[in-house]
Order: C-alpha cells, then structure tokens, then sequence
C-alpha cells in the first residue's frame, strides 16, 4: 500500500483523543511528504521537534509555526503544511507535507551594471549591462548545497564558481564553502562628484580581479548562525586610472593584494525572508582587510557592519516594518582609499528617494520605514501547468504601502565635492509592492527626497 494512503487511513481512523485535555503529548513519527528532492534529515533539520520528544500542549503551536518558518526560508519550498494525529492517547503522529521548487536554473545572466535599475534607466547605457550563462543548482544532491557556474561578458567580464554546503557533519550544525571568481572590465567607477558617479572607459581592460575564498558556519541553533571567512583578493588597474584618480588604490598604485577575513553573527526570525511580515533580523559583522600576510600590505582596515530589522503585525491587514543599518570603519579611517569606501547607494545600503545618487565616505548610518496595508491577502491559484508541481501553485498579493527614510554618511575625504556627505538626508513617499511565489517582488515607489526632487522608481526586492 502507498504510504499516502496509509496515512490518509491513520489520520482518518485513529481513536480521536481531546489534545487539549493534555498536558504533553509525544511525537511518535514524524512523516515527511512531497520530497521528491530533498532528503528527509534536510528537512528534520529545521524542525523544532524531533521523533520521541514530549511536548507541552501550550508551547505546540508555537513549535509548528518556527518549523514552517524555518522551513520557508531555506528557499526550497513554495509551500509547507504541517498536521498531525492521534492515534493512543498522549501520542501524536506528525505529517510535513512540502511542495518544492524547482531548484535548477540554466540560463541567461542578464543584469545592470549600476546601482539599481532606475541608475540605469536615466541613461539608458546598453555598455553597462551584463550578459552571459549561468547555471545554478539550490538543492544540490538534495542536501541543500548550492553550485553556481557562472560565465558573463558585458561590462564586466567574469567567470566564477560557488559553492556551499550547510551540513557536513552529522548534526548539520557545520557548513562549508568556497568561492572562486576572476573579472576584468573596460570601464571602471573611478570616484564621484556632486554625489554622482565618474566612469572611465577605454578599448582595452583597464581592471582585473580575483578572489579566491573559504568559508564555514556554525549553526547550533534554528535561527543563530555564525559565519567565518577568509580569502584572497588582488586588485589591478591601468596607469591611466591614477591621472583621474591617485586614491583608487592605495596611493599611486596600480595593484592591491592582500588577504581578508570576515566574521558575522545573524539571529533569523522573519517569517519570510522574501517579504517578511512579522519577526526580526539581527546581522553584525566584523571585516578585516589586509592580516600583514603579505610584505608591504597593500591594504590594512577594520569596519563593523550592523542590520537590525524589525516587522510586526498590527491589525487586521496592518503591517509596520523598520530598518537601521550601519557601517563603522575603526582604523585608517581617513585614508581610505576609493574602492573601499562605498557608503550609502550601493545594492541594501540605500535609502528610497536618492536612487540616482550615491554618498560615499568611511562611516554611514541609516533608517527605513515602511507602514503597510494588504489590499490583496494571499490568493492561490492553481496553474496545471504539469511541470512535476514546482510552478502549478502560483500565490501572489499586493501591498499598499507609505514609507519614511533617513541616512547619514561621514566622509573625511571627499565631502568637499559631494555635498549629500556630512549631513542628514531624508526621503518620503508612497508605494505598491507585488509579491509572489520564487521570492518574486515588484515595487513601484513615487518619492520626494530633502532637496524636494519627486521621482518614481522601481525596484525588485523587498526593502527592509
């Protein structure tokens, strides 16, 4: 007999026990479905129960809601259910139904060289645009493992490799990893003036790089994880670049090699790290260019990097969500040269309203609000399209939503020539965000920034 139909024969037919007139109850199986991928101790992993464990009654639900959280945000499902029987009393038999993804992506890398796609669209630039193949496996082996191969030309030229292993010992507490890539470009953002980037172009290449990196986790716990990282990193630039910029590089420099390493803390308690309604982010981390490995080193800087988001439930279908990042550069602080000193602008580092900008310096501060409202709840809808159930339910719903940000960033360089430096920048506006399954989101912002400039943006990944 199948074991679902097994199943649908225990559930239906078990003596049914008052759980609630209980003070515990113990988990007698645990049985996994909709795996077809995935191997079962991936998914055990997250579980905040195991097989014998007793339980009090109170504290279940909680139990099953960080299990369906947990098992959310490792990007491999769409869905996940959990349910349970009773089949003796104080015994339960728990049922984790999940729908998977479709975990291997070929195809086209297609992306802008820019801070953000709005940058980009004001110029409309086709020579700042990225483009190649890829192939990227999330569910490697079904272990979770993530490959990415990637070969991109365009404006910068790459070839690189990724790979990351959450669990290699039996406890799946420690992870591995290591990433390879080398690039070189034609054109190079060799410093900025009034809070706009300066580009330099040439037929030939006129940067390389390479990165060479090993990395490992330590997760003892659900939602803590420590990450460690060290690597390799070399950095070369033609002459040229130094008639334009003598500080790109450490001064009159061509080339930067040196060894790095990286330490973060992140405590993970959104319910979905996609487009995250309630819980919370921790992320600290501590970077550390250049461990005197080499003689001469080109490079010796220390920055701390903090991320505090907080979401939470208000009523009904209001939401309020907040954000504070930050960046602290502890030594050499006011000789930093310009490929380090990226502040506010740059990918998650970035307040809504100054799109078109970028505020570099050694030191930032920033804060993001968003109150939301849910126009459309989360709606299913059943697609058919027979691709072994990894697109056939497709769920989506739309936000409404007013947002307020802030930033500061230090500049002990170059403030003289972008003003947006050294002093506190603020934006406002209104938004709809769509949001859909794979992660998928889609903004549409209209925004006034300090200086009073409107603007409307789009932007494709959730802000806070």
């Amino acid at each position: 007999m199948p074991r679902l139909s097994l199943i649908i024969i225990i559930i239906g037919f078990a003596p049914i026990f008052n759980l609630e007139a209980q003070d515990k109850v113990r988990i007698d199986e645990i049985i996994i479905l909709g795996n077809q991928r995935t191997k079962e101790q991936v998914i055990l992993r997250e579980l905040a129960f195991q097989n014998g464990d007793s339980i009090l009654i109170d504290q279940f639900d909680l139990l099953k809601l960080k299990s369906i959280q947990t098992l959310t945000n490792t990007s491999l499902f769409n869905f996940v259910e959990i349910s349970y029987s009773t089949h003796s009393e104080g015994n339960i038999i728990l049922v984790v139904k999940v729908t998977e993804r479709w975990f291997i992506w070929p195809g086209i890398v297609f992306s802008l060289a820019e801070t953000n796609f709005n940058s980009w669209w004001q110029n409309k630039d086709f020579d700042r645009i990225n483009y190649g193949f890829f192939i990227q496996d999330m569910n490697f082996r079904g272990r979770r493992e993530k490959v990415t191969i990637e070969l991109q030309n365009g404006w910068k030229r790459k070839v690189g490799l990724d790979y990351q292993v959450p669990g290699i010992n039996k406890k799946q507490t420690i992870g591995a990893g290591i990433k390879v890539f080398y690039a070189r470009n034609r054109e190079l953002n060799y410093g900025s003036f009034n809070n706009e980037r300066l580009f330099f172009k040439d037929q030939e290449f006129i940067q390389e790089e390479f990165t060479f990196e090993g990395k490992m986790e330590f997760r003892p716990r659900l939602f803590n994880k420590h990450r460690f990282a060290i690597g390799l990193s070399t950095i070369i630039i033609d002459d040229t670049v130094n008639v334009y910029n003598t500080t790109y590089l450490p001064i009159d420099r061509n080339r930067s090699q040196y060894f790095y390493f990286n330490y973060g803390f992140k405590r993970e308690k959104r319910d979905n790290i996609g487009y995250p309604l309630k819980g919370y982010l921790f992320d600290i981390s501590l970077d550390q260019d250049g461990l005197g490995l080499i003689h001469k080193d080109d490079i010796m800087m220390t920055k701390g990097l903090l991320t505090f988001n907080l979401h939470n439930h208000l009523d009904g279908r209001w939401y309020f969500a907040q954000g504070l990042k930050g960046k602290y550069t502890f030594f050499d602080s006011n000789n930093v040269p310009y490929y380090f000193q990226k502040g506010l602008g740059y990918s998650s580092a970035a307040i809504r309203g100054y799109e078109l900008f970028v505020i570099d310096g050694q030191h930032y501060l920033s804060y993001k609000s968003n109150i939301k409202y849910q126009l459309i709840k989360k709606h299913t809808v059943d697609l058919n399209f027979g691709l072994a159930n990894k697109f056939d339910k497709f769920h989506y719903s739309l936000f409404l939503n007013a947002f307020g940000d802030a930033g500061y960033v230090v500049d002990n360089i170059n403030a003289s020539i972008n003003p947006l430096a050294n002093s506190w920048q603020y934006a406002y506006g209104l938004g709809l965000d769509f949001v859909a399954y794979y992660d998928v989101v889609i903004r549409f912002e209209g925004s006034i920034n300090r200086q009073g400039q409107p603007g409307f943006y789009i932007h494709f990944k959730n802000p806070i």
